[in-house]
């Protein structure tokens, strides 16, 4: 999975738990109107220093190497409108139980999630409500590269007195 797939799943996601309109940040567009959320994609890294595995794949005269890697995605998830923070409360519960990670398991799931933060923003000379917290997905990558093969060759000896 691209990290933009998986920040499409997460906005997806977010969008099945609240539902609330959700966008991904930096779109170019006009803003949502009313109560809506958005997803800010943060980062990835890998779980563990070392891969779980590698998988290799024949493809015709080559071979096609796959470090099995655990990653973390993370994401920033704001509400904004009115009552922010109740909009992202629903992700609270969901989080908890394996039936609700749909639409995104089982290749990714929610790890870890924070406290919501009550994060109102001075804007156009008024305060206006606005809700922030973390949300960390887990899945696996598996993405693959050309290797080169070492052909078998028998080895003669030859020996001479």
């Amino acid at each position: 999975m691209t990290n933009d797939e998986v920040w499409s799943a997460v906005v997806r996601w977010v969008k099945a738990k609240t539902g609330k309109t959700t966008i991904k940040s930096h779109q170019s567009g006009p803003t949502p109107t009313g109560q809506y959320a958005m997803v800010n994609f943060t980062g990835a890294v890998e779980v563990r220093r070392h891969e779980q595995r590698v998988d290799y794949e024949e493809a015709g005269e080559t071979v096609i190497a796959r470090p099995v890697i655990e990653m973390e995605w993370r994401f920033s998830v704001h509400g904004y409108g009115a009552d922010p923070t109740d909009i992202l409360r629903p992700i609270v519960p969901a989080h908890k139980l394996t039936q609700a990670m749909e639409p995104m398991f089982p290749n990714l799931t929610v790890h870890e999630i924070s406290q919501i933060r009550n994060v109102p923003d001075w804007i156009s000379n008024a305060w206006q409500p606005r809700a922030q917290m973390d949300l960390i997905v887990r899945g696996i990558i598996r993405d693959g590269h050309e290797v080169y093969v070492i052909e078998q060759a028998s080895a003669d000896i030859d020996r001479r007195a």
